[in-house]
């Protein structure tokens, strides 16, 4: 394979760790200061744009990764940072899918009118869980970078 698939793998990660960045930065704190109508409503029409894009990237991103291993030689300083990569990329996928995601499919029932009454909670432990996924995405998009940054192999 070319250059053409790192800078493919390289792609679907930005995607993924700069998709959660944002998240995190922009609107997950944009959210954490909205009303419970407000919240409601913004976080069910942000979670039909964000749904279906983000298990794309982060899915690409881990599959990319781990081709990338395979490519590079598990034995390789490359192929052992593209793995670590992958690992890390593997755990925001099951944070978001035993947390985030069930939060969102939640959400996605609540009534603007008759909210439940633990909803500040629910935000919470949303944006806790979106923080802690966001922070090991970053690492995993470093060492792909590190990872083709240090293939000699070319």
């Amino acid at each position: 394979m070319g250059n053409w698939f790192v800078v493919i793998v390289l792609l679907f990660a930005a995607l993924a760790t700069g998709g959660l960045i944002v998240n995190w930065i922009g609107l997950g704190r944009a959210m954490s200061r909205l009303s419970v109508s407000a919240y409601i409503e913004f976080d069910q029409h942000t979670n039909r744009t964000f749904d279906p894009y983000m298990p794309i990237v982060v899915i690409g991103a881990l599959a990319g990764g781990a081709a990338l291993a395979v490519i590079y030689g598990v034995h390789s300083v490359p192929g052992q940072l593209a793995a670590a990569g992958a690992v890390f990329y593997a755990l925001v996928i099951i944070i978001a899918v035993s947390t985030n995601v069930r939060i969102n499919h939640q959400i996605a029932s609540w009534s603007i009118q008759n909210p439940p009454r633990d909803w500040a909670q629910m935000r919470a432990r949303w944006i806790r869980f979106h923080v802690i996924r966001t922070l090991f995405s970053v690492p995993a998009f470093v060492v792909y970078v590190l990872a083709a940054m240090s293939n000699t192999s070319r």
